[in-house]
């Protein structure tokens, strides 16, 4: 069983608060039990979405203890005042970048995670809420990470940052909410993987503070897309942001795939690309 996205130093409930526990030291037993869960639910391969504080290199160190082949960025990278700060690092000039990516080799990082736009504002109708990087900026990023040895994932949504990520290069897009029909082609010209985490949508339905037809609405948009470019070609792959709200670690890869089953999809080409792509070269 492959967890595609996950975040072993979020715990599923409140990530600031999983996050905090953190802040001055890795909690050692929890990021063991978050592994045990993954073992427990049989799942072998783990790629995480990167942290702040080396929660995720020290679950790459020990991971092997419960039968996982564990992948890391270490840390995610954002430009600095854009959205990605609880997950990573930030730059503001693409010097910066370069030596970011020079920190996260010097730190065992297994390839480069950039936050390509921002997150989902579910107080409106699901928008994209912040800035995104530029084509140039991506495209920059993807090359100074090749350089490097290093494949780009990428946090993005919205159907022109898609887009964009994939003309510049980057070998996973991570969420892509909001697609249209367009992106289905330049998936197919550059080959990445989508890796479209429905589980951290669709596991906030019926929760306190959230509406339900906003949620439902950005579900439908992705998936009818996601059918039509798994039939096209596109490979899929099995990431569930586990340690995000309401979905668990181990049980939220199972809801993934169950998802994704749903439409028709069968995740094992995207899996196995993913984990033959995001290794340090």
């Amino acid at each position: 069983m492959h967890e595609c996205h996950g975040h072993v130093a979020m715990d599923g409930v409140n990530f600031s608060a999983a996050m905090a526990r953190h802040r001055d030291g890795v909690d050692r037993d929890f990021v063991r039990r978050n592994l045990k869960a993954c073992m427990d639910a049989g799942i072998s391969f783990f790629r995480d979405g990167g942290d702040k504080y080396m929660v995720s290199a020290f679950a790459k160190e020990v991971a092997q203890e419960y039968g996982i082949d564990y992948r890391t960025p270490v840390f995610a990278i954002h430009k600095e005042g854009y959205y990605g700060s609880i997950v990573g690092r930030s730059f503001q000039s693409m010097k910066d970048f370069a030596a970011l990516v020079r920190e996260a080799k010097r730190l065992g990082a297994d390839f480069i995670k950039i936050m390509a736009s921002g997150i989902l504002n579910f107080r409106t109708d699901g928008e994209v809420d912040g800035p995104s990087l530029t084509y140039s900026e991506i495209r920059e990023a993807v090359k100074i990470a090749s350089d490097e040895g290093f494949c780009v994932m990428a946090h993005v949504n919205g159907a022109e940052n898609i887009k964009n990520a994939l003309s510049a290069g980057v070998k996973s897009i991570e969420h892509g909410f909001w697609p249209d029909s367009g992106v289905i082609e330049y998936f197919l010209q550059s080959e990445a993987v989508w890796v479209p985490t429905r589980a951290t949508v669709r596991n906030l339905i019926g929760c306190d503070g959230f509406s339900n037809d906003v949620l439902n609405g950005i579900l439908k948009a992705q998936g009818d897309l996601l059918r039509e470019a798994y039939e096209k070609g596109v490979p899929i792959a099995c990431g569930s942001d586990s340690g995000a709200i309401n979905v668990p670690h181990g049980r939220g890869a199972h809801d993934e795939r169950s998802y994704l089953n749903e439409l028709g999809i069968d995740p094992e080409r995207g899996n196995e690309k993913i984990a033959e792509l995001f290794r340090i070269k």
